[in-house]
């Protein structure tokens, strides 16, 4: 008893580093120049993806897909072999010759398909100019499907992940998702600083701890 007592105080005392990151994330990607005016369309983004999940269609098997991708990539990155990867709508799994947490996990914090965005939008732009706003937009889609799927998969899938801890789990993929997003950016757009973010993440978390 005292044990989930613990994981629910976690959780809770987790919550204002998920909204630290968010506000710093926010605070900073307004700064960048190639995004200004446009950043409307990442909210639009995460609302659209929102409304596909709750009202038309769960995208299953395009995020088990991402999902054993990671697990395959991260793993040859390893030094491992890909043996065979299986994908449907009811789960997928990869056969490969090394294995570890990092590997296991890889699949819950690596946005997969928002990484493949940034990918492209970095190709295509550096010889033609494209619609920043469908980039922003896309990435607001992404996230929203990689979050909200992982969170589900988490919840049906992996109980001994989050037995007794649901909602530590939920704020500690949140925020090391924002986190990687925000390492993207400060690859992909030289008015993005990385640094800056993880020193407003500080400051805003420390903030609140202080004040409650």
């Amino acid at each position: 008893m005292w044990l989930k007592t613990i994981k629910l105080l976690a959780g809770i005392m987790a919550i204002p580093l998920m909204i630290a990151v968010s506000k710093a994330f926010y605070g900073n990607i307004i700064t960048v120049a190639e995004l200004s005016g446009i950043l409307k369309y990442f909210i639009w983004g995460v609302g659209a993806y929102i409304g596909l999940h709750l009202l038309f269609y769960k995208p299953t098997y395009v995020y088990v897909l991402g999902h054993e991708a990671v697990h395959a990539i991260t793993s040859w990155v390893m030094g491992g072999k890909i043996n065979s990867i299986k994908v449907s709508e009811e789960g997928g799994s990869v056969s490969t010759t090394k294995t570890n947490a990092v590997i296991e996990l890889s699949p819950y914090f690596i946005p997969i398909y928002a990484i493949i965005i940034m990918v492209i939008y970095f190709v295509v732009s550096y010889s033609y100019n494209i619609n920043g706003a469908t980039f922003v937009f896309l990435i607001g889609f992404s996230m929203a499907l990689h979050v909200i799927m992982t969170i589900e998969v988490m919840k049906t899938r992996q109980p001994d992940m989050i037995k007794s801890g649901y909602l530590f789990s939920i704020v500690f993929v949140y925020v090391l998702n924002i986190m990687i997003l925000a390492m993207l950016f400060g690859l992909l757009f030289k008015t993005f600083s990385a640094k800056k973010f993880l020193l407003d993440s500080y400051g805003y978390s420390k903030d609140v701890y202080v004040a409650i």
